[in-house]
């Protein structure tokens, strides 16, 4: 049988067609008990496979979003086992998060950032942030989107009873646009402040943050970060681009995006933070064992809302030439891809 260089073209493109829409399909969304912690979830799929998992509920201390490799592999930080019991280091860090630790309003100073007595109010009552609603849980050919409607308690009362700090709308689209992303997620918050008061605290201790796996914690000495603009200085002692991945801070209220590189399952991972120009911002955040995020304080007042947009893009990538520095190469390859992608979050999310 003779076949044409027109017939064998058409096959590859046919075929290429294929491999492309078979890694878009099949995306699902199921909400309902969490099969392995205590609380609730929304967990989105692609071609069986989990993706992410949106986490909330009694027995969880704040929502989040988990994230999953492309073999469903665990990411990020879950902070607790089966039965509730808090797991490793800083177990209040899990996945994909928002808090602060110092929210004051006429009602006193709330925390939601940590576990125990730092979110309680004088009588002992804790601050609580808690999902009242999951308004969307869709599923499209290429992604999916979940949304819920949060609210955000003090632990004292007003003297009619209330203590609604904020309604949060937070707003999460998943997708994997190109092979080798584990997940990128589209993350959008909305406060709307029922009372006047101020998002406070340190660069440790509030933000919009991605933990990953406690499992990082034992390679600590591996990881590293890099940040745009190159030049914003550091405020952690002894802390650099390519050195070991030490406790600090970048300063500057020009930060477009910061990466963590680490090592989990045998692999090596680049988790992106990509920062809308629109988002106000002070520093970003670094710890060791891969806690990261960006950080404000900020002033608001009730019934002006503010509006956060970020990008999270977790990807697998090679290992640094000597951990954890990389090589002059890998460097600006790294920085390179960075750059392309933030480009691609400002032209995509206005």
């Amino acid at each position: 049988m003779n076949v044409t260089p027109r017939f064998c073209q058409a096959a590859l493109i046919a075929c290429f067609a294929t491999a492309l829409t078979g890694f878009a399909a099949d995306w699902k969304v199921t909400k309902g008990k969490h099969p392995d912690l205590p609380g609730q979830s929304v967990s989105v799929t692609q071609d069986g496979k989990l993706v992410a998992r949106f986490v909330y509920g009694e027995g969880q201390h704040l929502p989040y979003l988990a994230l999953y490799d492309e073999a469903g592999q665990l990411l990020t930080n879950a902070g607790m086992d089966k039965e509730g019991k808090a797991v490793g280091i800083e177990p209040h860090h899990r996945g994909i998060f928002i808090g602060w630790q110092q929210i004051k309003s006429d009602l006193g100073t709330s925390g939601l950032w940590g576990l125990g007595s730092t979110g309680k109010s004088k009588s002992g009552e804790p601050a609580t942030m808690r999902v009242v609603e999951v308004q969307q849980n869709s599923a499209a050919k290429d992604s999916a989107t979940i949304v819920a409607r949060i609210e955000w308690r003090a632990g004292t009362k007003d003297a009619t009873g209330e203590n609604l700090l904020l309604t949060e709308t937070r707003t999460l689209r998943i997708s994997r646009p190109e092979r080798g992303v584990a997940a990128q997620v589209d993350a959008a918050f909305r406060l709307r402040p029922a009372r006047d008061l101020s998002l406070g605290g340190d660069v440790q201790h509030a933000g919009i943050h991605l933990r990953v796996s406690h499992g990082v914690v034992a390679r600590a000495d591996d990881t590293s970060y890099l940040w745009s603009p190159p030049t914003a200085p550091t405020a952690g002692k002894g802390y650099s681009k390519t050195a070991k991945g030490q406790s600090g801070s970048v300063v500057s209220k020009d930060l477009q995006w910061g990466e963590f590189l680490f090592p989990l399952h045998e692999r090596w991972y680049s988790a992106l933070q990509l920062n809308s120009p629109q988002n106000p911002v002070e520093e970003f955040s670094t710890r060791e064992y891969g806690r990261f995020g960006f950080f404000f304080k900020r002033d608001l007042k009730k019934g002006e809302p503010l509006e956060l947009k970020y990008r999270f893009l977790v990807r697998e990538t090679t290992a640094p030439q000597t951990a954890p520095t990389r090589s002059d190469a890998q460097l600006r390859e790294a920085r390179k891809q960075a750059d392309a992608a933030y480009s691609a979050f400002v032209r995509e999310v206005p």
